[in-house]
């Protein structure tokens, strides 16, 4: 009797509401939670292996796969030349230094390759002579004694070009900010042996974390080298304080590379859009799961749920991204604010320490909310839904240096308040320090009674004294002072220089479009502060050659071109108009050529069904090769003994003429298994009496070896005793299983016993390489006879010698592959 039917039906009934209820809403949270996870760019991740684009079609067929007419195809063939001759170099690449480097480096960035999207690949240009940088120097063009003309780079080709490819963390001038603040720090550090004590407290991190918790308002810091380590780290000291699973995040925010946190490997990642009520309505309803809920500020330049540049290198329309007011993503951030901190404070259960806090307030009569508050929130820390600011590339861009001074209340002008800020490298001026700023309760602060609560976060030279002595000396001069004096390390305030820049930047972006206009082009640009990005208002399929015209003339666009670029305070004015001349004459020539020419929504569709064949046909031409490639294998370290040659020849000539035709088409599963068994004992007969194998080279081979065919035959001979001693076994069977699952003909016996020569092994390659890798070994297992009869007809008769040729069963064999010669080696 069930033990459910002896506890009555009130009982049963409460049970069995309690399970199905807690099934309902388990399943029902997973789904939700699948459908806010990166399930998305997981499919395009899984589907990677098999988007496989095949051999090159050539400069012609590409410039036409959006099926232009005749005329817009003939001007992108003049395009095609202008581009070659303005950026290939007719002198041998032999005699340049980048080519030779290049193929050593596994970031192509450093090549200045992959500029155009991934299907205009066969539209790169050689980027011999443009890509290794001989000098650096200001342009001293238009210099006032704070920007001393932007940065000009001499390549191999002894050309001079303006650098419009700053990286992320040098924003001032270097002559009016960065020397001065290099020289202080080479200065500090030069007789300082404190950077052979990289984990240790001493006087430069006791200033520096004084600095930091003044710059940020926060009580606690932890260091990393680099600004992905330190969200990575962010992340886990959040989750091992809450002991809650999920990380919150934003519709296309970008976070960093690390396994925690990109796109492809974050587990427990939600992903929700931002400036929406769904999204606060979510969080609140999953606060129990979820530890912390990060922002990249940066979104409200490249526009609210828009990918970041490179983005467009893997879109084939237009690029048309808004940002959202100043004001409402303020409002969004205080909101996102107010619903972590009101999932702080209400949406809590009993505190675990709770108990001896009642106690004491009972004992000394001072028990209030107020107190019980406090202790819920410092105390209960697995209640806690962590609000995180990654201010990495946001901050140092404006004058109120940080997105919680940028981005006040529209109503109040209070800063926000996040529980964590992450800040990088820009911190250090370029130095490798990036830092976790949080406050108390919310980094690490876990219950140590807890043992087996670790958080694993570490690095060597995760407080490098280096990077502490930069930091130091930069945020010494953000505050005025620096000097080894304390006097002003800077000339002028770099607040005020900040402040210079913006209004320079949002200067060249407002004329800049106004040319753009007026030349009636569809490219803008839109920046914040000094960070630019590229718009293109037509559904071109072409729109990433625009970096290339931009090279053609004459700028060095760095590891940038597809669409971002950055400038620093050293810019000015002249060199400002320099760059809208040559961004409008770059847009307005690809224009002409053709490139910026919208695709018809038939040509798209087109375009799309054109690609969807040439993957399927590709990756059928891999897979087919695939198969052929594993049968070459098999026959090359597997079957080199004549008369296991002359057995797979005979055996595939029994199987074809019998087996196949017997168990496939006549319905005849006995006798097609009689010829399967028979033809088979024949086939491996040379593998186990003939066959010199190398255990070693036998490897190679994707399929059956040696071992797993011997255990095949001990099946096999399991199976006829098995067969044999039917009735005792059917008596036993029976006492423990319904008779009538046992009911077998011996055809159906047979067939079993056949198909389960093969299964297993197919079971385990599909589990260890996935599906289409076990079927394509069943497809080369079923067209084996086949195949062999062309591999092996040349063996249809041989020697009777060979027949006395066995190998030692214990012997251990060496072959060379290469020569087919075989060694006893043992």
């Amino acid at each position: 009797m069930l033990i459910i039917d002896t506890l009555g039906p009130v009982t049963s009934l409460t049970i069995l509401f309690v399970v199905l209820s807690l099934l309902s809403k388990v399943l029902s949270e997973k789904i939700q939670l699948f459908s806010k996870s990166n399930w998305k760019y997981r499919l395009i991740n899984s589907l990677a292996p098999y988007i496989y684009y095949g051999p090159n079609i050539g400069v012609e067929a590409t410039l036409k796969l959006d099926s232009p007419t005749d005329d817009v195809y003939r001007k992108r063939l003049e395009g095609q030349k202008y581009l070659v001759s303005k950026l290939v170099d007719d002198k041998a690449t032999s005699e340049y230094k980048g080519p030779k480097l290049a193929p050593s480096l596994v970031d192509c960035r450093f090549a200045l390759a992959k500029v155009c999207m991934p299907l205009l690949r066969e539209l790169e240009l050689d980027a011999a002579g443009r890509n290794y940088i001989v000098d650096v120097k200001n342009s001293k063009e238009g210099g006032d004694g704070v920007a001393s003309g932007m940065l000009t780079v001499v390549t191999e080709d002894t050309k001079e070009k303006p650098y419009v490819g700053n990286d992320a963390v040098h924003t001032l001038s270097h002559t009016s900010f960065y020397q001065p603040i290099q020289k202080e720090i080479m200065r500090r550090m030069e007789d300082d042996t404190l950077k052979y004590c990289p984990i240790a407290m001493n006087g430069n991190l006791e200033r520096n974390v004084e600095l930091i918790k003044k710059l940020t308002g926060m009580d606690q810091v932890r260091y990393s080298l680099s600004g992905s380590e330190a969200v990575d780290a962010a992340l886990k000291d959040i989750r091992a304080t809450t002991s809650k699973p999920l990380i919150v995040r934003f519709t296309s925010a970008y976070h960093g590379h690390t396994s925690g946190i990109n796109f492809l490997d974050c587990e427990n990642h939600i992903f929700l859009p931002e400036c929406s009520q769904e999204s606060l309505d979510f969080i609140e309803k999953y606060h129990y799961r979820i530890a912390a809920v990060i922002v990249n500020p940066m979104q409200h330049f490249t526009g609210v749920n828009k990918p970041s540049p490179p983005g467009e290198k893997v879109t084939i329309s237009s690029r048309i991204r808004k940002s959202v007011p100043r004001e409402e993503y303020a409002r969004w951030l205080f909101g996102l604010q107010e619903k972590c901190t009101y999932c702080t404070k209400y949406l809590t259960k009993v505190s675990r320490h709770f108990g001896s806090s009642w106690k004491y307030c009972a004992e000394k009569e001072a028990f209030d909310a107020i107190i019980v508050h406090t202790l819920l929130i410092i105390l209960h820390d697995d209640t806690q839904v962590a609000f995180v600011m990654d201010d990495i590339y946001f901050a140092f861009r404006t004058p109120e240096l940080l997105s919680i001074n940028y981005f006040t209340h529209p109503d109040t002008k209070a800063p926000l308040k996040p529980d964590v800020i992450i800040l990088g490298k820009a911190l250090a001026a370029g130095y490798p320090l990036s830092v976790v700023a949080g406050r108390q309760g919310f980094l690490n602060s876990y219950d140590k009674k807890f043992l087996l609560k670790l958080n694993k976060t570490v690095g060597t030279f995760a407080a490098w004294n280096g990077g502490i002595v930069a930091s130091n000396v930069f945020l010494e001069a953000l505050q005025g002072g620096g000097a080894a004096d304390g006097k002003p390390l800077l000339k002028l305030p770099a607040k005020d220089q900040l402040q210079t820049l913006v209004a320079k930047c949002d200067a060249f972006t407002e004329s800049l479009n106004a040319k753009f206009t007026q030349a009636n082009v569809p490219v803008r640009i839109r920046n914040f502060s000094n960070t630019f990005s590229i718009d293109f208002l037509n559904k071109s399929l072409y729109n990433s050659r625009y970096p290339q015209y931009l090279l053609a003339e004459s700028l060095f666009l760095g590891n940038y071109s597809t669409g971002k670029f950055n400038l620093n305070a050293d810019i000015t004015k002249a060199d400002l108009k320099q760059l809208e001349t040559k961004f409008v004459s770059a847009a307005t020539k690809m224009q002409s050529d053709g490139y910026f020419e919208p695709m018809t929504s038939s040509a798209s569709f087109k375009f799309m069904l054109n690609l969807l064949v040439r993957f399927v046909k590709n990756y059928s031409t891999l897979y087919y090769n695939q198969i052929m490639y594993d049968k070459h294998i098999d026959i090359e370290v597997s079957h080199n003994h004549p008369v296991n040659k002359f057995g797979h020849f005979w055996s595939s000539v029994g199987m074809i003429l019998f087996a196949y035709p017997l168990m496939f088409w006549r319905g005849q599963p006995l006798n097609g298994g009689a010829w399967f068994f028979l033809t088979h004992a024949v086939r491996q007969t040379g593998h186990f009496f003939y066959e010199h194998q190398d255990r070693d080279i036998e490897k190679l081979k994707f399929g059956h070896k040696d071992r797993s065919k011997k255990e095949a035959v001990v099946f096999l001979i399991l199976a006829f005793v098995g067969y044999n001693k039917r009735a005792e076994l059917w008596d036993y069977a029976t006492q423990y299983i319904d008779p009538s699952f046992l009911q077998l003909s011996l055809e159906q016996y047979v067939s079993i016993i056949a198909l389960f020569t093969v299964v297993p092994h197919f079971v385990e390659i599909t589990y260890q390489y996935g599906w289409l890798r076990g079927i394509s070994w069943a497809i080369k297992i079923l067209t084996d006879p086949f195949t062999d009869l062309l591999d092996f007809y040349t063996h249809a008769l041989i020697h009777p010698k060979w027949f006395l040729d066995f190998k030692e069963q214990t012997a251990v064999y060496s072959l060379d592959i290469k020569t087919k010669k075989i060694e006893k080696i043992g």
